[in-house]
């Protein structure tokens, strides 16, 4: 992975081989999907960038073992079962990670956090789509400290 600073840059809802070129030549270190799409991860693989593809059922986190992924996104987090849903599926699947997104915030960021399969956890609560279009940045570095600062506290 390429590191810029203290932080690395990926792309968000990649959904073809050609987005992943995209990506990579934009400077992406790592690549996000929704779901799971074999057409994705081979491309990732190719491109030599991380990939963390979408996975919410045993199925899905099977197949994404069986092209090598063992981190997967749990999206959409909220409405799949959300933390419940990620502890019954670490149960069979020890080896997998998981990365929920999609209705996590500060009212249920530990529940995630508590569970030892889940690597990390997104959340747009950070960062507003009303704040990035009004440039009210300072906000944003506020909500995203406050998140560090709950995600330390789990």
């Amino acid at each position: 992975m390429v590191a810029r600073g203290d932080m690395l840059v990926g792309a968000g809802t990649v959904l073809t081989p050609a987005q992943v070129d995209q990506a990579v030549e934009a400077g992406a270190s790592y690549v996000v999907s929704p779901g799971l799409s074999r057409a994705v991860v081979e491309r990732c693989r190719e491109r030599e960038v991380v990939v963390l593809p979408g996975g919410v059922t045993a199925t899905e986190v099977q197949a994404a073992l069986e092209l090598g992924v063992t981190t997967v996104k749990f999206f959409p987090a909220s409405t799949s079962g959300g933390a419940p849903a990620i502890a019954a599926l670490a149960g069979p699947f020890g080896n997998v990670r998981f990365v929920p997104t999609g209705g996590i915030g500060p009212n249920n960021l530990a529940d995630y956090l508590s569970i030892p399969a889940v690597a990390a956890v997104g959340g747009s609560w950070m960062v507003p789509r009303d704040r990035v279009k009004s440039g009210d940045f300072a906000a944003i570095q506020q909500l995203t400290a406050e998140a560090v600062a709950l995600a330390s506290r789990s």
